[in-house]
């Protein structure tokens, strides 16, 4: 683990976070590991003078487990609206491959989940979920 410059006469640690970065790109759910490796890093870098207590380590623990239930529940309930379109008219708005703006209206006829994202099918095309702008029945 590299060593640059001294701050207030003791060297500062720098902890490597692509991991990280990469996984924050490929979806916005944190992980354990993600919380572990910060916790490192705050660990590596805290001031030995004034270090953070356990409690504190504590509180975070629980509210990053707060967060995560969070966002699992926000994952299924998602997943779940998702499903309540079957057999309803939709309409939805999205960007084709040539960047023109398309708009399509039909009955949804299937939900598929690929790769963490949420798809309907509307009159044999695929449109992800966050492009629904309006259902009826």
């Amino acid at each position: 683990m590299p060593v640059s410059p001294v701050l207030n006469n003791r060297p500062v640690v720098q902890t490597d976070t692509s991991e990280i970065k990469r996984s924050a790109k490929k979806n916005d759910n944190l992980s354990i590991q993600d919380f572990f490796a910060l916790l490192a890093a705050q660990l590596q870098n805290q001031d030995m003078m004034n270090p953070v207590s356990d409690t504190e380590f504590m509180g975070q623990m629980a509210q990053f487990s707060a967060l995560n239930a969070m966002q699992e529940l926000n994952s299924k309930f998602s997943n779940f609206m998702a499903v309540s379109y079957i057999g309803k008219q939709v309409t939805a708005s999205f960007t084709d491959d040539n960047g023109k703006k398309q708009d399509i209206q039909g009955v949804a006829t299937k939900v598929e989940f690929k790769d963490g994202e949420t798809f309907i099918h509307v009159d044999g095309q695929k449109i992800s979920a966050s492009n629904i702008t309006e259902v009826t029945n």
